[in-house]
């Protein structure tokens, strides 16, 4: 799926990835980074890793609405491991009014019959939006759901007010984040420590 170019179809999108950030990890864990500013919607990062020699494979795409739209926070899992797929996309509304998901509910409507995926319980799992998927199954399908869904949120972006007090809710969600974690940061703190981790996130992935 290339991020990129779904949202170049709405919004200027400019390249600002920190060269040091840009290749991490080790022969086991190796991160690609690619950081981009979404002018009047806010920040995109698209992680790759390929951990296992190249078993497993993963791609993360997250778009952090800092600029005050009044859309969920984004976040875009897959991962491929032989027969193995895996496919999040998962809408946090971080909004103060409480974001449309209309074109959300559209989108996710069509992939009912591909079958969930069986997550452990975690604190984040109550905070999504109606609309988010987390499922399993043929890897073609799963990357069509997660295009559908990318492409259904830059449209909404794209016709969403700017609200400066959704920034607020934004910067919460990011303290939980980094504070109570997920799967994600765990494997990023490995690479690059505790502290490391915390900048990282604060500066990359989710920065408001």
């Amino acid at each position: 799926m290339d991020a990129v170019a779904v949202l170049q179809e709405k919004f200027a999108v400019k390249e600002i990835t920190p060269e040091k950030y840009r290749t991490m990890g080790s022969l086991m864990m190796r991160f690609h980074l690619e950081q981009y500013a979404v002018e009047g919607l806010g920040n995109l990062c698209v992680l790759k890793t390929r951990a296992m020699l190249g078993l497993m494979n993963l791609l993360t795409v997250v778009v952090t609405p800092s600029s005050g739209k009044s859309v969920p926070f984004l976040l875009i899992d897959t991962m491929d491991m032989g027969k193995k797929h895996l496919c999040y996309v998962e809408y946090y509304d971080c909004t103060a009014g409480g974001a449309d998901k209309d074109k959300l509910l559209a989108a996710s409507a069509p992939y009912g019959d591909v079958a969930d995926y069986a997550e452990k319980p975690a604190w984040y799992v109550q905070e999504r939006m109606a609309g988010s998927l987390i499922k399993t199954g043929e890897k073609a399908r799963l990357e069509q759901m997660a295009l559908d869904a990318l492409k259904a949120y830059t449209q909404q972006a794209a016709a969403a007010p700017v609200k400066p007090e959704n920034v607020a809710g934004l910067k919460a969600f990011q303290q939980r984040m980094i504070r109570e974690g997920n799967p994600s940061t765990a494997a990023l703190t490995k690479t690059l420590g505790q502290e490391g981790a915390e900048t990282f996130f604060r500066t990359v992935v989710m920065p408001v």
